[in-house]
């Protein structure tokens, strides 16, 4: 397996600070990453070939433009207290990348410095399934997208869940309730075929793999 330039994590801390990444941004990232590393080690115990560096590495900075998505900056739904300097760094981002979306924005962020890295985080867009030119390819890829999906907020829920209050937070993002309906039920299908692939590799069933589960499992930590 080829090795690929990677901030260190202390380097995504500093990133992610850099950004200003609201608080409840990085912890849903946090549990992203923690489900992601499980995944990932599992796989390498069933001798799969995973850079369990590049998924810790994607899943922390998978989010670092998600205010380019926020329909509106309701700074009373932010878990923290929020400064002018993050007001200012959120309006700079959300200028900056006016018309794409994060993963595009994150993307374009970390893709000279980090390509690899980029391309991962690129892929994570939840549309990305549709096309085959853009959907997730390499395992890192699969384990980082599948991971978002099964993290709701900050806790490790069934596909189901996720899936159903995702449609629901970005209903505005449809051109129309009937081509949602279309283009949500297909990836869907194609997300659900992703967990099998996986867990047909890892051996476990995905509805026990929870915060509990994930947590009692001991794996060495990311260098």
């Amino acid at each position: 397996m080829k090795k690929c330039n990677l901030p260190t994590r202390k380097e995504c801390f500093d990133i992610i600070k850099e950004y200003h990444v609201p608080l409840h941004i990085l912890n849903h990232s946090l549990a992203v990453a923690k489900l992601a590393g499980f995944l990932a080690e599992r796989l390498r115990e069933k001798a799969v070939a995973v850079d369990v560096n590049l998924v810790d590495r994607a899943c922390l900075l998978h989010d670092t433009a998600r205010v380019c998505d926020f329909e509106r900056l309701d700074y009373s739904r932010f878990k923290q207290t929020v400064t002018e300097q993050d007001k200012a760094k959120w309006r700079q981002i959300r200028a900056k990348y006016k018309g794409i979306r994060h993963e595009d924005a994150a993307y374009e962020i970390f893709k000279e410095k980090y390509p690899v890295l980029a391309l991962t985080i690129k892929r994570h867009k939840y549309t990305a399934m549709l096309n085959k030119q853009t959907r997730p390819n390499t395992w890192e890829e699969k384990i980082v997208y599948y991971s978002d999906m099964r993290v709701m907020h900050e806790a490790i829920v069934p596909l189901k869940s996720r899936l159903e209050d995702g449609h629901k937070r970005n209903a505005f993002l449809h051109c129309s309730y009937l081509q949602g309906k279309i283009n949500t039920d297909k990836i869907d299908l194609l997300i659900y075929r992703l967990e099998e692939e996986i867990f047909a590799k890892v051996g476990l069933d995905p509805l026990k793999v929870t915060d509990e589960f994930v947590d009692s499992y001991i794996r060495a930590p990311c260098n």
